[in-house]
């Protein structure tokens, strides 16, 4: 990932939560704590990571965090399916900088090149004042209907800007002004109980800010569906193919997500040992 990012950040942090997973995360495979925080360790050692904080669960703690950003401390710390509120919160607070890049650990990027997406999305973030969230293009191009399936090509138009504005802000990748972010406190929920990339974002809309997504391809992210059997199996050729810019045209599922449940992985294998891997 800190390749593919290429990017001299001023402090690279690991947020860490051992605690016990819930709702969809619960049956998900999951590794054994202690070889976790080996990884960490071993990551900190080789100057991959500068610091690794580990979430509280102090009853304070909480109360602090969710006053801070909802102004109410009985915000669920968790929404309705189990994924994170208060855990992405307190890793946001945690940085000191004007800018934070939050990556889930499970996100894979692509780059064209020797740049870095990062360099013009902070560039729009100070040059557009309603802009408070930048990210890269969401996944590779993908075949859109039967003729693109059929000819194994796009046929999409080059677009006229590079730069364009997107409605949702998904918290498994962003690159964030925290100075609009605190603008923007308290943020509000929709519905409770929702995700917290649901508060930013309708937040984010009554406030006038919007997120800009680049609109090529040089730069991509994809996240993996499923963490499931096959994915852990191919996890080191499936690293390999998106730094490489290696993907399957024809695929199932959306743009930005990597499916690899059940036969869906032969979508990926298939394009791998079209390059020469051996899997």
């Amino acid at each position: 990932m800190m390749k593919a990012l290429n990017f001299p950040f001023r402090e690279k942090i690991a947020t860490y939560d051992p605690g016990r997973q819930e709702g969809k995360y619960a049956s998900r495979i999951q590794g054994q704590q202690t070889d976790v925080e080996q990884i960490l360790a071993r990551l900190l050692e080789d100057g991959v990571l500068d610091r690794v904080d580990v979430i509280p669960w102090s009853d304070d703690e909480q109360r602090r965090i969710l006053l801070k950003y909802f102004g109410n401390a009985d915000i669920e710390l968790k929404d309705f399916s189990g994924a994170p509120i208060y855990q992405y919160l307190y890793a946001l607070d945690s940085c000191a900088s004007d800018y934070v890049l939050h990556v889930d650990s499970d996100m894979l990027f692509y780059r064209k090149g020797g740049g870095s997406w990062i360099h013009e999305g902070l560039r729009m973030l100070q040059q557009h004042p309603e802009v408070i969230v930048t990210t890269p293009q969401g996944g590779p191009p993908q075949a859109r209907n039967w003729l693109e399936r059929l000819l194994g090509r796009s046929f999409a138009s080059t677009p006229q800007e590079p730069w364009g504005i997107a409605t949702f802000t998904s918290t498994r990748y962003f690159l964030m002004d925290m100075v609009k972010l605190r603008a923007c406190l308290p943020l509000q929920q929709s519905r409770p109980g929702e995700p917290l990339e649901n508060s930013l974002s309708h937040t984010f809309a009554q406030r006038g800010y919007v997120r800009w997504s680049m609109t090529g391809h040089e730069h991509w992210a994809i996240h993996p569906w499923r963490h499931d059997e096959n994915y852990i199996r191919y996890l080191d050729d499936l690293i390999w193919a998106v730094e490489q810019g290696i993907y399957p045209f024809k695929r199932t599922g959306y743009r930005w997500d990597m499916r690899t449940e059940g036969s869906l992985i032969n979508e990926w294998l298939k394009v791998l040992r079209a390059h020469g891997r051996s899997v």
